[in-house]
């Protein structure tokens, strides 16, 4: 059985971080953590700057990192969720409230955090303002090479039945140079029934435009 364990950031004059305490000693008293750890960010700046701590509280359930005041049925849905559905409500969270580089560093570190972020992608209730942030860090993966390994579930987005999610995925595609990729836009591109040929066509003549200036 996985060890369920907390570590709990705080430091001193935070109005928040005693209710958040109290609330992790009660779920141990409970039996739902098997470990709490307390840190205080100014005697341990070095492991807060580690996990990307940059606020108090904040609080690390099972590798995931998530901050500010949540109530007791939070933090057990945290608790019962599997590593990639904490990874899904941590990019969630950051994205949704402005904490791009919070999100962003985690994906850039953790491949379970990266495989989250295509989760997202697929479902269509995941809000506009995180998939523009998903976006983004996507945009910076391909920059940096790292988005090839994942080709199978951008082409995957291509047959989601939500035009926009499969619109995103032919995006996406067109930032790869794999042939894989070029064939997937090529042919969406030479098929008359397909309703995503325009936007196909439009950028592989991108592309081919760019080439052309290099």
């Amino acid at each position: 059985m996985t060890s369920r364990r907390i570590e709990l950031f705080v430091m001193p004059g935070c109005p928040v971080c005693p209710q958040m305490e109290r609330l992790f000693e009660q779920l141990k008293q409970d039996g739902q953590i098997d470990e709490l750890e307390v840190i205080d960010i100014t005697r341990s700046p070095e492991r807060a700057s580690a996990l990307g701590v940059r606020s108090a509280p904040s609080y690390l359930v099972n590798g995931a990192l998530f901050s500010g005041l949540k109530t007791r049925k939070d933090i057990e849905d945290l608790l019962q969720q599997s590593t990639g559905g904490k990874w899904r409500s941590l990019l969630s969270e950051e994205l949704s409230e402005g904490g791009m580089e919070a999100a962003r560093e985690a994906v850039l570190k953790e491949q379970a955090a990266r495989e989250a972020l295509f989760d997202l992608l697929e479902d269509p209730e995941t809000p506009l303002v995180v998939r523009i942030g998903l976006s983004a860090i996507i945009e910076e993966l391909a920059e940096q090479g790292s988005l090839e390994p994942y080709l199978p579930r951008l082409l995957a987005l291509l047959d989601n039945p939500d035009q926009r999610i499969a619109l995103d995925g032919l995006y996406y595609l067109s930032m790869l140079q794999a042939p894989e990729a070029v064939q997937a836009l090529s042919q969406i591109a030479d098929d008359d029934r397909h309703p995503l040929q325009q936007q196909a066509r439009e950028l592989l003549q991108e592309q081919a435009e760019s080439a052309s200036l290099h």
